[in-house]
């Protein structure tokens, strides 16, 4: 091929990959069942085994959902214990807000919301936590469903009670207590889910601003697109990121914000690029910043 036809053909190739849908990300994710394209779910509405799940805030669900989605109060799932914002409600509770909603174990699930996923990912880890095997994000959630003209009604569906039996995962879940035995342990990775100036301390929403000592600072909104539908990164960009942080997938990793709901976007998207061993400190910040004795380290060195 003479050096004018290698370049017609490259500047096709280009054009081409420049045009590609996001859905083709989804192809190279290590869990890419864990993510569903709005096309998907378009096909699938009233597929009877399939729990649509919009947890978005109530006066948004009632001016117009994805048909068949259940509204689902985010609260359900985000609690003030003990004075600390962000706790998992008691298990017991959390179960029967599932099977409210018409979540049985054998249930489909796929949830959105109209913030980059970053409420459906705090739903997503407290199904994974209390044991639930399919459970997937809307990529886009709302957004990209308006976007591209799918169908909307404000109809509210009629769902049976679900039967939901938790089989916990305490694997899934990071303690202060937990992370405090670790601090020097080489095979835990702290990741940060919060603002850089919530990192280094300038942002202080507890007592005490700063992070804590050996953690790393990956601000969530870095899982995804800077558009207005925030999609979620392809698979390399994102490997790319955590990989040069240290965060390998030979290690355990905690992820952690404010008050879980961040880092539970993180867990999510490390669950997609194929990480087993993670987890949600859903305590975060809100416990550890405001417990004076807990080490704590201000600007941007991690020690």
């Amino acid at each position: 091929m003479n050096h004018s036809k290698t370049c017609i053909v490259l500047s096709f190739l280009l054009a081409f990959a420049a045009i590609i849908p996001a859905s083709v990300y989804a192809e190279s994710y290590a869990n890419p069942q864990l993510l569903v394209e709005a096309d998907w779910l378009a096909e699938r509405l009233n597929d009877p085994n399939l729990r649509i799940i919009d947890t978005r805030a109530q006066k948004d669900y009632q001016q117009g959902h994805v048909p068949n989605a259940v509204f689902f109060d985010r609260v359900k799932v985000w609690d003030t214990i003990g004075g600390i914002e962000g706790m998992l409600p008691p298990v017991d509770k959390v179960k029967a807000s599932f099977e409210e909603a018409g979540i049985s174990n054998g249930s489909a699930v796929v949830i959105y919301d109209d913030q980059g996923d970053l409420w459906a990912a705090r739903l997503f880890w407290a199904l994974e936590y209390l044991g639930h095997k399919d459970v997937r994000l809307l990529n886009g959630g709302w957004k990209k469903w308006k976007k591209e003209g799918r169908p909307v009604t404000t109809e509210v569906p009629q769902v049976a009670r679900g039967s939901f039996k938790v089989e916990l995962h305490p694997e899934k879940l990071a303690t202060k207590e937990e992370i405090l035995k670790n601090l020097d342990n080489p095979q835990l990775v702290i990741v940060v889910a919060r603002s850089p100036k919530e990192y280094t301390g300038e942002d202080k929403r507890s007592s005490r601003g700063g992070h804590i000592p050996g953690a790393i600072n990956l601000n969530w909104v870095l899982n995804i697109t800077t558009d207005d539908v925030q999609t979620f990164l392809p698979t390399d960009e994102l490997a790319e990121m955590f990989e040069q942080e240290g965060v390998s997938k030979d290690k355990e990793i905690a992820a952690l914000c404010q008050t879980g709901v961040r880092g539970a976007h993180s867990y999510f998207t490390l669950r997609l690029l194929g990480y087993e061993n993670v987890k949600v400190y859903d305590g975060s910040w809100a416990e550890w910043g405001n417990d004076p004795n807990t080490p704590v380290v201000a600007g941007n060195s991690k020690r």
